[in-house]
């Protein structure tokens, strides 16, 4: 959807394809920063909008890649906060872009999106759980208005799992047992009570690191692939 709106931020650096001219044109690299995929796509976007030049960041579904993901929960609580850490760099360093209408869906659309669910949710929801907490502590909570809500955003998310795992299977079908897209219906309906605060979690320490000068890229332990 993202590739469609012109809206990509970011391209995976294990699975992304650049061309090396503009990469070399814009400045390569930056060794200044924990997220330099998405710092170099965002650069190079913008470099290629102050030269007035056509260019076309796409999601290409058809190649099949392989790249080895965190195993463990402390593997990724450390990539976790790297990407906070790197999307924080990245928005700073570019921050010229937000609502600049000189820079198209790039500034009125990709940037803004990023800024505020990308970056800002974790926090806001991390305050909400805050208030919440001191709420019911002190007597303050409306808990019927309260379990209707949380009822009606738990669904909601789901729901759009549910959605999200379906739409792609009848585009794509790339899988070819049932049980296997089951299996993906059912991981959305725990997804919202345990994957997601925890992730939330490990964004909030990303941002103490940064305020605190924690950088470094956090060692990240390979195992290889296992044959199946």
């Amino acid at each position: 959807a993202w590739s469609e709106l012109d809206g990509l931020l970011l391209i995976s650096g294990a699975l992304g394809m650049f061309d090396r001219e503009v990469v070399i044109q814009s400045g390569g690299y930056h060794t200044n920063t924990v997220g330099e995929d998405m710092e170099l796509v965002v650069r190079m976007r913008r470099y290629m909008a102050d030269k007035g030049q056509g260019y076309d960041v796409v999601y290409i579904p058809d190649p099949l890649c392989w790249t080895e993901v965190p195993s463990t929960i402390k593997v990724l609580a450390r990539q976790r906060s790297r990407w906070t850490r790197g999307t924080m760099e990245t928005l700073f360093t570019h921050r010229k872009l937000f609502l600049n209408a000189k820079y198209g869906k790039l500034g009125m659309l990709g940037y803004p999106y990023w800024l505020v669910f990308e970056y800002l949710a974790p926090i806001i929801e991390f305050l909400g759980i805050l208030w919440f907490i001191f709420l019911a502590i002190t007597g303050n909570l409306n808990w019927p208005f309260f379990l209707l809500l949380f009822g009606f955003v738990y669904f909601f998310a789901v729901s759009l799992s549910i959605w999200s795992v379906l739409f792609e299977e009848m585009t794509y079908h790339k899988y070819e047992k049932k049980m296997d897209v089951l299996r993906l219906i059912g991981t959305a309906f725990l997804e919202p009570i345990f994957y997601h605060p925890m992730v939330m979690l490990m964004s909030i320490k990303g941002n103490l690191d940064k305020v605190f000068n924690r950088n470094s890229w956090g060692k990240m332990e390979r195992e290889g692939f296992k044959k199946s």
